[in-house]
Parts: structure tokens; sequence; C-alpha cells
């Protein structure tokens, strides 16, 4: 954090369970005053930072998603591989299972996606 001239000061009041919160929080990330604890808590919440247990999550989440693009790109490669191989055969009604599968899938990286961001 450098050596930097801390001149303002923050008035707030808040109840006895806040407060003990608050010191908690700060004791368990490891910062020894709550200057730099609230500098961190502004960085990561304007995204600048991000916390080891929330990028653990993160990286957890893209591997799923990882996973099911994966998946998809399999399908894709038997709509493909069917429309070849029977171009006479293929209709709108043999894309519907497929179109199925593609609305779970969706769904499921939608779902990744919230888990993600929240």
């Amino acid at each position: 954090m450098g050596n930097r001239t801390r001149d303002e000061v923050i008035y707030s009041r808040v109840d006895y369970r806040i407060k003990q919160e608050f010191e908690s929080q700060m004791r368990d990330s490891g910062y020894k005053n709550s200057a730099v604890f609230i500098d961190y808590l502004l960085r990561v919440n304007k995204g600048e930072q991000i916390d080891g247990t929330t990028l653990k999550d993160f990286t957890e989440v893209m591997n799923d998603v990882c996973h099911e693009l994966k998946k998809q790109g399999v399908n894709i490669n038997q709509i493909a591989r069917n429309i070849n191989a029977y171009p006479d055969l293929i209709n709108m009604t043999s894309f519907a299972p497929f179109k199925r599968v593609f609305q779970k899938l969706e769904d499921t990286v939608l779902k990744l996606y919230e888990k993600a961001v929240s």
C-alpha cells in the first residue's frame, strides 16, 4: 500500500453486530487495520480484485462451463454428420430432439453464469 497520507476520516455509526462482523471479516482476511481493509473492500466491489475463495469458485464454475461447451460441440458435430450423411432425410422434425437438448444446455450455462456472477 506504500506510504500514503491518510488525513481523511470516515465516521459511521453501526450496531454491535455489524461492528463485530466487520472486525471478524477484517481479522479473517489478514488485514491489520480498518483503513487497508476498507481499501480492499472497495477494490473488490469495483471488480479490481478477486479474493482467493471467489477466484476458486469462479474457476470451478468456468470448468463446468467448458465441460458443457465441449458437450455442445459434440452435439453440433453429430448434427452436421447426420445432415451430411442423409441430406434428403433431414427436416425440422429431425431437429426437435436437438432443440430440447440445446435448450437444457442453454439453461445450464445460464445457471452456471448466474452462479459465477453472484
